[in-house]
């Protein structure tokens, strides 16, 4: 990721700390599904500014863990957290012991990354059996995917080469397109590879072929009690 894209900073005063489509409340729907018990070790890799770790934060039910390669975004993290432990570092190379967390949050990450298949092999490493693994993201809508982004097909064949189980997928084309204007209008553009960056201008007219997902998958193992 590079955090000089974009003013990710500016961005959240506007628009918000949880800057992705749906916000918390995509985090919460995914909570519905993983129904993780009281102090369960939750970590929220591109955790930005901080917003995802806020909400869980308040909850008081997890011990939270938050990674991002950008020291700017992680200080300002910190000026709203409070029990959350933040780390520096790249989701393609954690540094976090295998099977150490019981949930693992990607929200609006997977698609600006380089290497989206190191960062699918260190989610399966880091969690533990049993664990949830809760991702949302830009996606294309075709069977293959196109201009850096995944299709539904293609997001699912990996996770299952990894072992994964599928136990939510859904759609949200809403949600997209209301942050798209939220985005208008805090005078900021989506990522290049969200098909409206520099370099993309003769493809804006393309972007039906792009959505929002949410996806909840579980390592196996054995369930929570």
């Amino acid at each position: 990721m590079n955090d000089t894209t974009f003013n990710w900073s500016e961005i959240g005063r506007i628009v918000g700390p949880c800057i992705r489509p749906g916000g918390p409340v995509l985090t919460e729907r995914a909570l519905e599904i993983c129904s993780l018990p009281a102090g369960s070790l939750v970590a929220d890799i591109g955790c930005g500014s901080g917003g995802t770790l806020q909400h869980l934060e308040r909850s008081g039910l997890y011990s939270l863990v938050g990674l991002d390669q950008s020291e700017m975004l992680l200080s300002e993290a910190a000026t709203r957290l409070e029990t959350a432990r933040l780390i520096q570092g790249h989701a393609e190379k954690t540094p976090f012991r295998n099977d150490t967390f019981d949930a693992l949050f990607c929200e609006c990450v997977l698609s600006i990354l380089d290497d989206t298949s190191a960062a699918l092999d260190e989610f399966a490493r880091v969690l533990k059996d049993g664990g949830y693994l809760v991702l949302s993201d830009v996606f294309s809508k075709g069977s293959q995917g196109t201009d850096g982004l995944l299709s539904r097909e293609e997001l699912l064949d990996s996770l299952s080469g990894r072992g994964f189980t599928l136990l939510l997928w859904e759609a949200h084309d809403r949600l997209l397109r209301e942050f798209a204007v939220r985005m208008i209008f805090a005078g900021e553009c989506l990522p290049d590879s969200w098909g409206c960056g520099q370099g993309h201008k003769e493809k804006k007219a393309d972007r039906s072929g792009i959505s929002y997902f949410l996806l909840v998958a579980r390592k196996p193992g054995p369930t929570f009690q």
